[in-house]
């Protein structure tokens, strides 16, 4: 399994969720409130976005470099313009699961504890959502931390920001 297989596994989770499930969320185009953060992401993860971006043709560079010229929003993910991802398409894991119901175990007090997650806009979900509806987070992060080993080859790599990663991004087209 590679980044692209486990971005795939993710969407077929998401649509597989139930239709009343979905109704009550407010992940929708336009709620960028989980967007404010600024994360790095691991180098196998920011690979897919390089090259999303140098896919890209020279009119859609260019349509994007304008946009990523517009103001942010103080405390905005690098990628985030009018409460929209400019990198929708390669965004990394982690932009994935938003919105959807997290399980992950934390020690506290010296006791291991299941907790689930969820944006707080999407509380009313938890009345109503099943077992099977919330992702294992800490499966996922072993999987992605496993995936990056591999392909950096048990090299540790710098985790690169994802606001570094788009200054990375305009310098190539500058050099263009």
């Amino acid at each position: 399994m590679g980044i692209p297989e486990l971005y795939l596994k993710i969407e077929e989770f998401q649509n597989r969720q139930r239709a009343e499930l979905l109704a009550r969320s407010t992940c929708k185009n336009g709620c960028s409130r989980c967007c404010y953060t600024d994360i790095s992401v691991f180098a196998i993860e920011a690979n897919p976005i390089r090259e999303w971006f140098n896919s890209l043709n020279s009119g859609q560079k260019s349509t994007l470099l304008e946009r990523w010229k517009e103001p942010r929003p103080p405390g905005a993910c690098a990628f985030l313009r009018n409460d929209s991802c400019t990198i929708y398409e390669a965004r990394p894991l982690i932009c994935r699961t938003q919105g959807l119901a997290l399980r992950f175990q934390e020690e506290k007090e010296g006791l291991r504890q299941t907790l689930i997650d969820i944006c707080p806009l999407n509380d009313s979900m938890l009345e109503i959502i099943h077992e099977n509806e919330v992702l294992n987070l800490d499966l996922l992060n072993r999987i992605l931390a496993t995936l990056e080993q591999q392909e950096a080859q048990g090299t540790p790599r710098e985790r690169p920001r994802l606001v570094d990663l788009q200054s990375e991004l305009k310098n190539l087209t500058d050099e263009e």
